[in-house]
């Protein structure tokens, strides 16, 4: 049975069940840990009937709640409609509509929904969860064992699972407690784990996280989808690849030679968005990197060739990087740039 359906199913008698417990008995393991204090905001995901969300809520929380089943969002909006609670249809392991929101969270809240998530798919979410954590945020696990409810699809969620990827996200274990199960179910237990995202001061490693899964930027995932195949592919016929370098007896490739495509559509400077007229002049001109120096002169041809490639260059920079090199879930870029009138492309230049 799909885990969803059986929620949906069931959704009132889960969530009279769910509501008979207090969230400060459930999470006593998170209590001095929970932040509070003006324009605090929480993802809870799997919310259920909103009892973790009302909970936070009443701590001054502004609370997204995550639940994929229509008919226990219902419940949960119906039992807790208060103004800080927003409900969101949204799952793991993408949370695709909640990191549309652009919002960066001080805690998230998974309680009693990681044996829902597919081995297969954890390091996915566990990733895209770190994604959504400001600087020195809490993560908050309650990981179950013990047997699966016969109508409900469960899987392993072994402690050790989840350290290994907190350690691989450079996440903090401050605390992991067991405890027994409070509705009384015979062999089933509890593990609380509550992880930080590190503070290193200025925000800089959540800021380079979020640059590096920027799902807008098709072609830096791309090469490294493509880099893992080639290193693959080198590697099993003998040959070596470091980067977008490859040795192939005894010469080095450069990415071009190497048959390493920046896109599906290129062939060599063929292709490629950013080599527009000014990059080819500079091929035609036999214009070689070492020649782009301080203090070089250029003049005719080739002196065209770099002004109209130094013009291009900027455009791209503005429009590319610097676009793209954004605060994590935001839209507001990290960098400012100011393109005024370009130089006029002259037959003589230096410098």
């Amino acid at each position: 049975m799909d885990t969803i359906a059986a929620y949906n199913d069931q959704a009132t008698k889960l969530a009279t069940r769910y509501e008979l417990l207090s969230s400060e008995a459930v999470h006593a393991a998170l209590l001095d840990f929970v932040p509070r204090g003006a324009g605090l905001i929480a993802l809870d995901v799997g919310a259920g009937s909103g009892r973790d969300a009302a909970w936070l809520a009443s701590l001054g929380y502004d609370v997204v709640a995550v639940e994929p089943a229509a008919a226990m969002r219902l419940e949960g909006q119906h039992r807790h409609s208060e103004a800080r609670i927003s409900w969101v249809d949204d799952k793991l392991p993408d949370l695709n509509a909640v990191h549309g929101l652009g919002i960066s969270f001080d805690l998230i809240l998974l309680s009693a929904v990681w044996m829902h998530v597919p081995p297969h798919a954890r390091t996915r979410a566990f990733r895209k969860l770190v994604a959504l954590l400001k600087a020195g945020a809490l993560l908050y696990m309650s990981l179950r064992e013990g047997p699966s409810e016969p109508d409900r699809p469960m899987w392993a969620a072994p402690v050790g699972e989840v350290e290994a990827l907190a350690r691989e996200h450079r996440l903090d274990v401050l605390r992991c407690v067991a405890a027994a199960d409070q509705q009384g179910r015979s062999g089933v237990r509890w593990t609380a784990i509550c992880l930080r995202l590190p503070d290193e001061g200025a925000a800089a490693l959540p800021l380079i996280r979020g640059v590096i899964l920027n799902d807008d930027k098709f072609s830096t995932v791309g090469c490294a989808h493509r880099r893992l195949s080639a290193r693959s592919r080198f590697s099993k016929s003998g040959n070596r690849l470091d980067g977008c370098a490859a040795r192939a007896g005894g010469a080095e490739l450069g990415a071009n030679e190497a048959q390493l495509p920046q896109l599906p559509n290129n062939v060599g400077s063929v292709g490629l968005g950013f080599a527009k007229t000014g990059f080819r002049e500079l091929l035609a001109s036999s214009v070689a990197p070492q020649d782009l120096r301080i203090g070089a002169r250029f003049s005719g041809r080739r002196a065209a060739a770099v002004a109209r490639a130094i013009r291009e260059a900027r455009r791209t920079i503005a429009d590319m990087p610097v676009n793209y090199t954004r605060f994590p879930n935001s839209d507001r870029t990290v960098f400012r740039v100011n393109i005024g009138s370009p130089p006029p492309v002259r037959e003589e230049l230096n410098d």
